[in-house]
């Protein structure tokens, strides 16, 4: 009795090479999930940095303009015009540091790159199904595995550097994660 093309695509040197690619899928889904959530970690906390350098700098540069609004027809006390030179550096220095880091800017890349991440974990879901379907074939597995390590690197090479903190702290979060990433 001859064999078929079933009885070949059951065999052990046919799934082994499929249980591989299942395995690196999975660890692919495992990294993204935790980029995702890095950048995630990151974009807020660089929200939080640009939130505290602006608000005091604008509240600085209001109290300094209303302050010399309101001195302008009268001869100021000393320690006024200092207080208000002061206030008006602190405020400029505030306002160029913020420039400078631009948090602003940081926190948008890396809420995008989150979210691009979080929808590579979710097309890595529906690989890592069809890769445990009876009918996917080796060499489509393989292309779209190969596919899915392109994207993966690209991913990689267009988003911003996550901080090793905030990639650490998505590593903890992962590992205790009951719904299993």
């Amino acid at each position: 009795m001859g064999t078929t093309a079933s009885d070949e695509s059951a065999s052990p040197e046919r799934s082994e090479p499929l249980a591989e690619l299942a395995t690196l899928v999975e660890r692919f889904r495992i990294r993204a999930h935790r980029h995702a959530r890095g950048h995630y970690l990151a974009g807020k906390r660089n929200a939080s940095m640009h939130i505290r350098l602006g608000t005091p700098a604008v509240i600085l540069s209001a109290i300094v303009g209303s302050a010399i609004f309101a001195t302008i027809s009268s001869a100021p006390e000393l320690w006024l015009i200092i207080s208000t030179g002061t206030a008006s550096v602190v405020a400029a220095v505030l306002t160029a540091l913020q420039t400078f880091f631009g948090f602003s800017d940081l926190a948008n890349k890396h809420r995008v790159a989150g979210a691009a991440f979080a929808a590579f974990k979710r097309d890595l879901d529906i690989v890592a199904i069809k890769l445990k379907s009876v009918s996917t074939e080796g060499d489509e597995a393989m292309n779209e595995v190969g596919e899915v390590a392109e994207r993966f690197n690209k991913l990689q090479q267009n988003s911003p550097d996550i901080p090793d903190h905030y990639y650490d702290q998505a590593r903890r979060e992962q590992s205790l994660d009951i719904e299993g990433v």
